[in-house]
């Protein structure tokens, strides 16, 4: 299906994916002392971590990411962004 798993992502897989995306719950109260187990220490200036996660404004995965390197960016964009898409369509203004 074309999936990788956290568990299959390995040194090898970080150089060669650049952006990695954490779909998952993992980060948030009560577990934002969690993270995805990544090999982070392969992570470096190439790579971009994208949590949808918007609280806490940095996961421990976005932190670990950028001690290597990495850039990162949080879920609060893509919120926004659906707010004023849903608001655009329920009160029929219209689209781009």
């Amino acid at each position: 299906d074309g999936c990788i798993t956290y568990d299959e992502v390995t040194p090898e897989i970080i150089k060669e994916y650049n952006v990695i995306v954490n779909c998952t719950p993992v980060g948030m109260y009560p577990k934002a002392d969690s993270c995805p187990d990544l090999p982070y220490e392969a992570m470096d200036s190439h790579n971009i971590l994208y949590d949808l996660i918007y609280n806490p404004d940095e996961t421990l995965f976005m932190k670990k990411g950028a001690e290597h390197g990495a850039t990162t960016k949080n879920g609060l964009e893509m919120l926004l962004l659906q707010a004023f898409a849903s608001w655009d369509f329920w009160n029929g203004e219209e689209q781009l």
